[in-house]
Protein backbone atom coordinates (compact mmCIF):
# COMPACT_ATOMS: atom_id res chain seq x y z
CA UNK A 1 0.00 0.00 0.00
CA UNK A 2 1.06 3.21 -1.19
CA UNK A 3 1.67 6.45 1.27
CA UNK A 4 -1.08 8.16 -0.80
CA UNK A 5 -3.62 5.29 -0.12
CA UNK A 6 -2.71 5.18 3.69
CA UNK A 7 -3.32 9.01 4.01
CA UNK A 8 -6.84 9.02 2.31
CA UNK A 9 -7.63 6.50 5.06
CA UNK A 10 -6.19 8.88 7.58
CA UNK A 11 -8.97 11.26 6.03
CA UNK A 12 -11.69 9.43 6.47
CA UNK A 13 -11.57 8.45 9.85
CA UNK A 14 -11.19 12.01 10.45
CA UNK A 15 -14.47 12.41 8.98
CA UNK A 16 -15.99 10.31 10.87
CA UNK A 17 -15.14 11.64 14.25
CA UNK A 18 -18.18 14.05 15.98
CA UNK A 19 -17.84 17.45 15.64
CA UNK A 20 -18.17 19.40 19.02
CA UNK A 21 -21.10 21.88 19.22
CA UNK A 22 -20.57 25.56 19.11
CA UNK A 23 -21.71 26.62 22.62
CA UNK A 24 -22.69 30.03 22.00
CA UNK A 25 -25.44 28.04 19.38
CA UNK A 26 -26.41 26.04 22.50
CA UNK A 27 -27.15 28.74 24.81
CA UNK A 28 -29.31 30.98 21.91
CA UNK A 29 -31.17 27.83 21.73
CA UNK A 30 -31.64 27.04 25.01
CA UNK A 31 -32.69 30.92 26.17
CA UNK A 32 -34.99 30.91 23.12
CA UNK A 33 -36.85 27.78 24.35
CA UNK A 34 -37.09 29.45 27.83
CA UNK A 35 -38.39 32.78 26.11
CA UNK A 36 -40.69 30.70 23.89
CA UNK A 37 -42.32 29.06 27.28
CA UNK A 38 -41.79 31.90 29.26
CA UNK A 39 -44.21 33.86 26.91
CA UNK A 40 -46.87 30.90 26.67
CA UNK A 41 -47.03 30.34 30.28
CA UNK A 42 -47.46 34.59 30.93
CA UNK A 43 -50.42 34.71 27.86
CA UNK A 44 -52.06 31.24 29.98
CA UNK A 45 -52.06 32.81 33.52
CA UNK A 46 -53.36 35.83 31.82
CA UNK A 47 -56.44 33.95 30.04
CA UNK A 48 -56.78 32.43 33.28
CA UNK A 49 -57.13 35.36 35.30
CA UNK A 50 -58.90 37.29 33.20
CA UNK A 51 -61.79 34.46 33.24
CA UNK A 52 -61.62 34.03 36.60
CA UNK A 53 -63.67 35.61 39.27
CA UNK A 54 -64.04 35.59 43.18
CA UNK A 55 -66.73 33.73 44.44
CA UNK A 56 -67.97 36.80 46.40
CA UNK A 57 -68.99 38.42 43.13
CA UNK A 58 -69.13 35.09 40.94
CA UNK A 59 -72.31 33.79 42.91
CA UNK A 60 -75.59 34.53 42.94
CA UNK A 61 -75.85 37.56 46.37
CA UNK A 62 -78.82 37.06 48.83
CA UNK A 63 -79.74 40.33 50.10
CA UNK A 64 -82.38 40.98 52.15
CA UNK A 65 -85.10 41.45 49.15
CA UNK A 66 -83.87 37.80 47.50
CA UNK A 67 -83.47 35.90 51.45
CA UNK A 68 -87.23 36.88 51.99
CA UNK A 69 -88.01 35.67 48.80
CA UNK A 70 -86.14 32.71 49.22
CA UNK A 71 -87.60 31.71 52.70
CA UNK A 72 -91.13 32.54 51.36
CA UNK A 73 -90.72 30.08 48.48
CA UNK A 74 -88.75 27.19 50.77
CA UNK A 75 -85.76 27.62 48.16
CA UNK A 76 -88.04 27.01 45.27
CA UNK A 77 -87.19 30.69 43.38
CA UNK A 78 -86.36 30.73 39.72
CA UNK A 79 -82.92 32.59 38.53
CA UNK A 80 -82.44 33.42 34.49
CA UNK A 81 -79.13 34.04 33.21
CA UNK A 82 -78.27 35.15 29.58
CA UNK A 83 -74.88 34.84 27.88
CA UNK A 84 -73.85 38.83 26.94
CA UNK A 85 -73.26 39.29 23.32
CA UNK A 86 -70.95 42.69 23.83
CA UNK A 87 -69.49 42.45 27.64
CA UNK A 88 -67.90 45.60 27.40
CA UNK A 89 -67.84 49.10 26.91
CA UNK A 90 -65.44 49.72 24.46
CA UNK A 91 -64.03 46.62 22.10
CA UNK A 92 -60.89 48.48 21.47
CA UNK A 93 -59.94 50.26 25.04
CA UNK A 94 -61.92 47.35 27.27
CA UNK A 95 -61.77 49.56 30.32
CA UNK A 96 -64.86 47.73 31.89
CA UNK A 97 -66.13 44.29 31.47
CA UNK A 98 -69.47 42.71 32.68
CA UNK A 99 -70.16 38.90 33.29
CA UNK A 100 -72.79 36.70 35.85
CA UNK A 101 -76.18 38.18 34.87
CA UNK A 102 -78.73 37.23 36.97
CA UNK A 103 -82.19 37.97 36.68
CA UNK A 104 -85.00 37.17 39.43
CA UNK A 105 -87.97 38.54 37.97
CA UNK A 106 -90.43 37.61 40.84
CA UNK A 107 -89.04 40.22 42.89
CA UNK A 108 -87.95 42.43 40.07
CA UNK A 109 -83.80 42.13 41.13
CA UNK A 110 -80.93 42.04 38.70
CA UNK A 111 -77.47 41.40 39.49
CA UNK A 112 -74.52 41.88 37.29
CA UNK A 113 -70.62 41.86 37.72
CA UNK A 114 -68.33 44.49 36.61
CA UNK A 115 -64.67 43.62 36.52
CA UNK A 116 -61.63 46.43 35.59
CA UNK A 117 -58.28 46.26 35.37
CA UNK A 118 -56.03 48.54 37.58
CA UNK A 119 -54.41 49.83 34.67
CA UNK A 120 -57.74 51.41 33.67
CA UNK A 121 -57.59 53.84 37.16
CA UNK A 122 -54.16 54.12 36.38
CA UNK A 123 -55.22 55.84 32.74
CA UNK A 124 -58.00 57.72 34.48
CA UNK A 125 -55.62 58.97 36.91
CA UNK A 126 -53.49 60.74 33.90
CA UNK A 127 -56.42 61.88 31.84
CA UNK A 128 -57.85 63.59 35.26
CA UNK A 129 -54.22 64.22 36.63
CA UNK A 130 -55.34 63.07 40.33
CA UNK A 131 -54.29 60.17 41.95
CA UNK A 132 -56.96 57.79 42.23
CA UNK A 133 -57.32 54.66 44.38
CA UNK A 134 -58.15 51.37 42.33
CA UNK A 135 -59.19 49.99 45.60
CA UNK A 136 -61.95 52.44 46.70
CA UNK A 137 -64.74 50.81 46.34
CA UNK A 138 -66.98 54.05 46.36
CA UNK A 139 -65.00 55.24 43.62
CA UNK A 140 -67.58 54.66 41.11
CA UNK A 141 -71.44 55.56 40.21
CA UNK A 142 -73.68 53.02 38.93
CA UNK A 143 -77.25 52.73 37.37
CA UNK A 144 -78.89 50.93 34.67
CA UNK A 145 -80.77 52.25 31.30
CA UNK A 146 -83.33 50.05 29.87
CA UNK A 147 -84.70 50.75 26.47
CA UNK A 148 -88.97 49.85 26.42
CA UNK A 149 -88.78 50.88 22.60
CA UNK A 150 -87.95 53.96 20.14
CA UNK A 151 -90.44 57.34 20.90
CA UNK A 152 -91.17 57.62 17.32
CA UNK A 153 -91.97 54.08 15.81
CA UNK A 154 -90.68 55.41 12.32
CA UNK A 155 -87.92 57.13 13.68
CA UNK A 156 -84.20 56.63 13.87
CA UNK A 157 -82.80 54.03 15.71
CA UNK A 158 -80.51 56.50 18.31
CA UNK A 159 -80.55 57.66 21.63
CA UNK A 160 -82.43 60.12 21.15
CA UNK A 161 -85.55 58.65 20.32
CA UNK A 162 -85.02 55.82 23.04
CA UNK A 163 -87.69 55.47 25.23
CA UNK A 164 -85.68 54.95 28.60
CA UNK A 165 -86.38 54.20 31.89
CA UNK A 166 -83.40 54.62 34.49
CA UNK A 167 -82.44 52.81 37.92
CA UNK A 168 -80.11 54.03 40.22
CA UNK A 169 -78.30 51.34 42.40
CA UNK A 170 -80.09 51.77 45.46
CA UNK A 171 -79.62 48.21 46.52
CA UNK A 172 -76.56 46.58 47.72
CA UNK A 173 -73.27 45.86 45.87
CA UNK A 174 -69.86 43.83 46.86
CA UNK A 175 -66.31 44.72 46.19
CA UNK A 176 -63.24 42.33 45.68
CA UNK A 177 -59.92 41.98 44.01
CA UNK A 178 -57.92 39.77 42.72
CA UNK A 179 -54.37 39.68 40.94
CA UNK A 180 -54.45 42.97 38.84
CA UNK A 181 -58.65 43.21 38.42
CA UNK A 182 -60.85 44.96 40.82
CA UNK A 183 -65.05 43.95 40.64
CA UNK A 184 -68.27 44.89 41.80
CA UNK A 185 -71.45 42.80 42.81
CA UNK A 186 -74.21 44.96 41.91
CA UNK A 187 -77.53 44.59 42.84
CA UNK A 188 -80.44 46.24 41.50
CA UNK A 189 -84.17 46.05 42.86
CA UNK A 190 -87.56 47.04 41.12
CA UNK A 191 -86.03 46.86 37.72
CA UNK A 192 -89.06 45.38 35.72
CA UNK A 193 -88.20 42.80 33.20
CA UNK A 194 -91.63 41.38 31.84
CA UNK A 195 -89.68 39.02 29.51
CA UNK A 196 -92.65 37.01 28.12
CA UNK A 197 -94.91 40.28 27.08
CA UNK A 198 -94.55 42.73 24.47
CA UNK A 199 -93.37 45.34 27.33
CA UNK A 200 -90.19 43.89 27.84
CA UNK A 201 -87.51 45.71 27.88
CA UNK A 202 -85.79 45.76 24.38
CA UNK A 203 -81.97 45.68 26.28
CA UNK A 204 -80.69 46.96 29.86
CA UNK A 205 -77.08 49.02 29.70
CA UNK A 206 -74.97 49.36 32.93
CA UNK A 207 -73.86 52.69 33.26
CA UNK A 208 -70.80 54.09 34.86
CA UNK A 209 -69.56 57.40 35.89
CA UNK A 210 -66.78 58.64 38.44
CA UNK A 211 -68.22 59.55 41.70
CA UNK A 212 -66.22 62.63 42.55
CA UNK A 213 -64.46 63.47 39.56
CA UNK A 214 -66.06 64.84 36.57
CA UNK A 215 -63.98 63.37 33.03
CA UNK A 216 -67.23 63.81 31.25
CA UNK A 217 -67.75 60.27 30.32
CA UNK A 218 -70.11 57.49 30.93
CA UNK A 219 -68.90 54.07 30.08
CA UNK A 220 -71.65 51.47 29.24
CA UNK A 221 -71.80 48.25 28.74
CA UNK A 222 -74.47 46.21 27.31
CA UNK A 223 -75.92 43.59 29.79
CA UNK A 224 -79.42 42.48 28.62
CA UNK A 225 -81.14 42.19 25.57
CA UNK A 226 -84.93 40.84 25.07
CA UNK A 227 -84.89 41.36 21.03
CA UNK A 228 -84.80 40.06 16.89
CA UNK A 229 -80.90 39.35 17.73
CA UNK A 230 -81.09 37.69 21.41
CA UNK A 231 -83.76 37.00 23.62
CA UNK A 232 -82.80 33.42 24.46
CA UNK A 233 -82.36 33.30 28.51
CA UNK A 234 -81.98 29.91 30.35
CA UNK A 235 -82.67 29.12 34.49
CA UNK A 236 -79.51 29.54 36.60
CA UNK A 237 -78.99 26.50 39.12
CA UNK A 238 -78.28 27.34 42.35
CA UNK A 239 -74.44 26.04 43.60
CA UNK A 240 -74.91 24.12 47.41
CA UNK A 241 -73.10 27.68 48.51
CA UNK A 242 -75.39 29.50 47.54
CA UNK A 243 -78.34 30.10 49.88
CA UNK A 244 -79.12 32.66 51.88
Amino acid sequence: MSDYERYGDYNEIEDDAPKSKNPVLLILKILTAVICVGVIGLLAFRMIAFKSYPDSVKDVYFNDELTAHYNEKNGDITVLTQSLRAPYDDKDAGNFFCDHLYLIEDINQLQITLRYNESTIEKLSAELGVALDDMDPDLFSFSLSACMGLIDPAGPDKEENFLLERYELVSDKVFDSKLMYRYHKLIFDGVEFNTDSECAPYWIRLEITLKDHDNGKTYMVPIYENNEKLHDFKEYKLGKDERP
